[in-house]
């Protein structure tokens, strides 16, 4: 191994090492608790697998939180401007507010990323377990940067077109599915893999509008199944926790927005603080989806690839039957009278109306959006006035700017 890029690993313990991919030296943030002259990234593979699977847990909650300022989901209460452009999409590079949702990709792409650096050069690589996590939550969080960042950057490589990270995600994907189904479906662990990757890619697929394929991937995924992200009630370390209830339920910057409210969906739960936001201005509607520290995030579900089958046969094949059942079951979960049907762009409307509600607040929102933008609601029209009317209108951005912490110190993204 001759990379020297360095990275720190956190356990779900909270134990940190730092590991220096140079001829497989290490070096120990915590000595007391991980030998430096023991360490062996063969051995400890599980560490290392799930230390960055935790960086990818915890980039879940903040892209969801700042995706849904940006699409709707929710109005920024902070006083801060800066947020409120967020909200308002009339972002820059410059913006400190864009900076949160980057920083979070990157850590979690560079833990899993350099975590299948070492993994995939150890012996067993072809059915080890612990790889095919890591190629599972690097394509997850290598998809997300597809829908959030207007381009995207992958270990201070050059910037990559939307693409070209859509298509990375997939041979992360693709990777994690051979591995783990070379690994059989006699480990739990393995079949967990497999299901969510199939999901993952399915997804991604859909956002390149890949129908055929995103339709059967998405067919491979049992429909009860779930993958989530586990959220730790630690008082010592709140960043392992479920941080939209930490800013939802029990901050006042983050306001249900109006449109969502008036769904009266149990689907998209929130309760009246009796009081305005941080800013003095809105009144605080806050969020019950998530409602304790140790809430999972649900990452990938049989839901979902119903979802995505749904939509990839009605764009696809044009055919409504799939969307139409799925449509049906979801109005009646919401407690909604049941979709009388139509063209298929009325079909498509109610459909993203339906993910909208059950995907509320886990950072789907604005890829719907930006795949299917004249049918994805409650996403506020470039040009209509802002919800605090005196600091503008919505802007036309789309996707997240690539702030200038990454174009200033990568060395490979050009300077202006």
């Amino acid at each position: 191994m001759t990379n020297t890029s360095r990275i720190l690993y956190k356990t779900v313990g909270g134990a940190a090492v730092a590991l220096t991919l140079l001829g497989c030296q290490l070096d120990v943030i915590n000595p007391g608790l991980i030998d430096a002259s023991t360490f062996n990234p063969a051995g400890d593979a599980a560490t290392i697998s799930l230390s960055a699977q935790t960086r990818f847990w915890n980039a879940v909650g903040t892209v969801a939180l700042w995706q849904a300022y940006f699409s709707g989901e929710t109005w920024a209460g902070a006083a801060r401007l800066e947020t409120s452009d967020v909200a308002r999409r009339a972002v820059t590079s410059s913006a400190l507010d864009v900076a949160p949702i980057w920083s979070s990709l990157q850590s979690a792409i560079a833990s899993n990323e350099l975590a299948i650096r070492v993994l995939a050069a150890a012996p067993g690589a072809a059915t080890d377990l612990n790889l095919a996590r890591v190629y599972m939550n690097a394509g997850f969080a290598i998809e997300l940067m597809g829908e959030s960042s207007c381009q995207g950057v992958i270990l201070t490589g050059p910037p990559l077109s939307v693409a070209q990270v859509l298509d990375t995600a997939i041979t992360r994907f693709k990777q994690a599915i051979s591995i783990a189904s070379a690994i059989g479906a006699g480990t739990a662990e393995a079949v967990k893999i497999v299901n969510a990757s199939n999901v993952g890619l399915a997804r991604t697929y859909l956002q390149k509008k890949d129908y055929a394929n995103a339709a059967t991937t998405a067919a491979l995924v049992p429909s009860a199944f779930v993958y989530n992200g586990v959220r730790i009630d630690d008082a010592s370390n709140r960043a392992l926790g479920n941080t939209i209830y930490s800013s939802g339920q029990l901050g006042t910057d983050v306001v249900v927005a109006t449109p969502y409210r008036l769904l009266n969906d149990p689907r998209v739960p929130w309760t009246d603080a009796g009081r305005t936001a941080t800013d003095g201005i809105l009144r605080l509607y806050r969020e019950g989806k998530y409602v304790a520290y140790a809430n999972p995030y649900r990452i990938a579900s049989g839901l979902e690839a119903s979802y995505i089958a749904a939509e990839a046969s009605l764009q696809g094949s044009n055919s409504q039957t799939a969307a139409l059942a799925l449509i049906a079951a979801r109005r009646a979960a919401g407690n909604q009278a049941a979709f009388a049907g139509g063209t298929n762009a009325q079909v498509l409307a109610e459909l993203m109306d339906q993910r909208a509600r059950d995907f509320w607040l886990e950072g789907k929102h604005l890829g719907d959006w930006q795949r299917n933008p004249t049918a994805t609601p409650y996403v506020p029209a470039t040009g209509t006035p802002y919800y605090k009317p005196t600091q503008g209108n919505f802007g036309n951005a789309t996707c997240f700017p690539v702030p200038d912490i990454e174009i200033n110190a990568n060395p490979n993204f050009p300077k202006s």
